[in-house]
């Protein structure tokens, strides 16, 4: 589950119709009608230490670069490209997504046309290919990760321009990807039926993703609706037997989003908050140890059959805020809330056992202060420590953190025009 949140996240951003910094800057580019080519940079560096109160303290850098070039063909003819490389190093993170020491590696690249029909429509079909890798050990091979995925596909987006002088503007988009995972395989499943494995290994997870967004932006206010549709070509759905029935995977999203970027006085705030409901027919078996047998429906038993392990619906709140000193110099402070309560699912015990009657909850909450210095008007760096609190009702963390607080500090650097 924890690589399906980042592809969703990546085929999104590289669609062009999100309502991030990055779709912000797209439209001014989209705007530069008088030059034939504009260029897009954006990149952030950061290296942060981190120091958790179950663990040992380590560090861990995240670079997110993206180059782009708008060109003008005719008066309403424009194509775009845009490369996007993402590195993101060991750090925290909210239950049931990744591990302290994860390390992910992406690739992306995106193309578009962009169509002009009449003064307020344009249409952008474009294409898309990324590679992503991952690595859970220092010893690890990036082409040899787990969760690596290869991902190509295609998306039209309809922009309506409804309001020149606050560019208001209405986008309605689809997008389809074919996202294959080469590596991936069932280790357990080859562990109890060795003479299947053949059949297991390499692209269990291989799935189709459909995406459509509805996304109004005004004022530098934002939102939208977003449907997430994965329909998994190989993989099974558990059953209660502890086989793989007929039915095939099938997971859905929907989210809700709003957000805004305004400036009162001295202050400039930028909150988000988002809404997701996530829908999964997929299953779980637990198995305390390998070979285990009896009942499936004893939730102490050394086997246990969970329906619906995968459903929820998360709550996710930023409230980020700087405080302008002078032109160059600004003080912030943020909060960042994630909240992930489970349809099914029932929180475990420290023995890992479930406790009938008790679904998991989940709540992340972070607290930053940073100070900011704007070095010229395209680059600013930015020193930063933030609080995490992480709290769960699950007990059972053999395998993944669900409750601790961690200190993180650091520095970034900020390039963008």
């Amino acid at each position: 589950m924890k690589k399906l949140t980042l592809i969703l996240a990546i085929t999104a951003g590289l669609a062009g119709g999100g309502a991030g910094p990055m779709a912000g800057r797209l439209s001014a580019a989209t705007a530069e009608s008088s030059r034939i080519f504009t260029p897009f940079f954006d990149m952030t560096l950061s290296e942060n230490g981190y120091l958790p109160s179950k663990g040992n303290l380590f560090s861990g850098g995240h670079i997110n670069t993206q180059v782009g070039l708008l060109a003008k063909v005719t008066e309403k003819d424009q194509v775009f490209g845009l490369y996007n490389f993402n590195y993101g190093g060991p750090g925290f993170a909210p239950q049931d997504t990744r591990q302290f020491t994860d390390r992910s590696l992406t690739h992306g690249f995106n193309f578009e046309y962009r169509r002009k029909l009449g003064e307020r429509f344009r249409v952008r079909p474009g294409v898309s290919l990324s590679m992503d890798y991952t690595r859970s050990g220092a010893n690890e091979a990036w082409d040899q990760g787990l969760y690596n995925t290869e991902s190509k596909g295609f998306q039209l987006a309809v922009d309506y321009n409804f309001d020149f002088a606050r560019n208001g503007f209405l986008t309605a988009q689809f997008l389809t990807r074919d996202i294959e995972f080469p590596n991936y395989t069932d280790l357990f499943q080859e562990f109890m039926n060795a003479g299947a494995a053949s059949e297991l290994s390499g692209g269990q997870q291989d799935q189709r993703l459909t995406q459509v967004s509805l996304r109004p932006n005004w004022n530098k206010f934002f939102g939208g609706v977003t449907l997430t549709t994965q329909k998994y070509k190989t993989q099974r759905v558990v059953s209660a037997t502890g086989a793989y029935a007929n039915e095939k995977q099938k997971d859905t999203s929907t989210a809700l989003d709003f957000g805004f970027h305004h400036r009162l006085w001295i202050f400039e705030l930028y909150p988000v908050i988002s809404y997701t409901v996530r829908d999964s027919n997929q299953n779980y078996m637990r198995y305390k140890t390998i070979g285990a047998t009896g009942l499936a429906t004893n939730p102490s038993g050394d086997i246990y059959f969970m329906a619906d392990n995968y459903s929820f619906n998360e709550l996710a709140f930023v409230a980020p805020v700087d405080l302008n000193l002078t032109g160059k110099w600004a003080v912030g402070g943020a909060m960042s809330v994630v909240k992930r309560n489970y349809d099914s699912r029932l929180r475990r015990d420290a023995r890992n056992n479930y406790i009938p009657g008790e679904k998991q909850e989940n709540t992340m909450t972070t607290l930053t202060g940073s100070i900011r210095k704007r070095i010229n008007d395209v680059a600013l760096v930015r020193l930063a420590y933030s609080l995490v609190v992480a709290g769960s009702n699950n007990k059972f963390e053999q395998y993944m953190p669900y409750n601790y607080t961690g200190n993180s500090f650091g520095i970034s650097y900020q390039l963008s025009y």
